[in-house]
């Protein structure tokens, strides 16, 4: 067999096998789509299935929940959170960081500080691929973490095919990369806006009514604070105000 010949051969094995990985990706998406619309309490209005078919990401902008997505074993799995469980949001390019949104909220900050105390060594790097030839990139990921110390990542890969930087390819998987990267940070600003205005009505007296002061004069009269004309001096005083 002479040099050409196997060449022949290994590209026709080659384009076999791709077209063998490529129907396998479409049966995972549409899997993945089919399983999205039977899940109880969520309608998606945005979603998003990774370039590999493994691993997907919905949104039910209505109900503010997010479903991960995940089908990396034999059936299709799916994780709800609410748009308060996102942590961060971020890009890698072979595996170094392009852009990050991460909770700055007092709760959410806790949040974050305690998957690091947890022992969870991954929330940031983690992913293969780092070698990089200049010029070239290999892999595009979004990653994002969640609150949940069991499993606090989920990856989405958009790109898994080296291509020349600024090129076609590249510039359409960075493009829907950013998209999603953009969406995830407006629900994480979202929760952080909430948290705040929270931790402002909470830092407010709250308004109390007669009848509870009332209950509080009684108390203090029964514990022998107020004697029963102090505590009448202070009932006129409360029902006349």
């Amino acid at each position: 067999m002479d040099f050409w010949t196997l060449v022949g051969i290994v590209l026709v094995l080659a384009v076999i096998i791709g077209i063998f990985q490529a129907v396998e990706i479409s049966k995972k998406k549409k899997a993945m789509e089919a399983y999205l619309l039977g899940i109880p309490g969520f309608s998606a209005t945005q979603k998003v299935i990774g370039n590999d078919g493994a691993t997907g990401l919905a949104i039910d902008e209505r109900r503010r929940k997010v479903c991960l997505i995940d089908h990396r074993q034999q059936s299709v799995s799916c994780r709800v959170v609410t748009y308060k469980d996102l942590l961060s949001s971020e890009i890698f390019e072979d595996g170094s960081t392009v852009t990050k949104t991460v909770r700055t909220s007092q709760i959410g900050g806790a949040l974050v500080g305690s998957l690091a105390l947890g022992g969870v060594g991954a929330i940031i790097g983690g992913l293969s691929g780092k070698t990089k030839t200049s010029g070239k990139v290999k892999r595009i990921d979004l990653r994002i973490t969640v609150n949940d110390t069991k499993s606090p990542l989920h990856d989405v890969n958009f790109l898994n095919l080296e291509t020349e930087q600024g090129g076609f390819i590249y510039e359409g998987a960075m493009k829907t990369a950013r998209h999603w990267h953009g969406l995830v940070a407006v629900l994480i600003k979202r929760a952080d806006s909430e948290d705040g205005e929270n931790l402002v009505t909470l830092s407010q007296p709250q308004p109390t009514s007669v009848a509870d002061e009332l209950k509080k004069l009684a108390d203090l009269r029964d514990s022998g604070v107020l004697s029963i004309e102090e505590f009448q001096r202070q009932k006129t005083r409360l029902l006349s105000a």
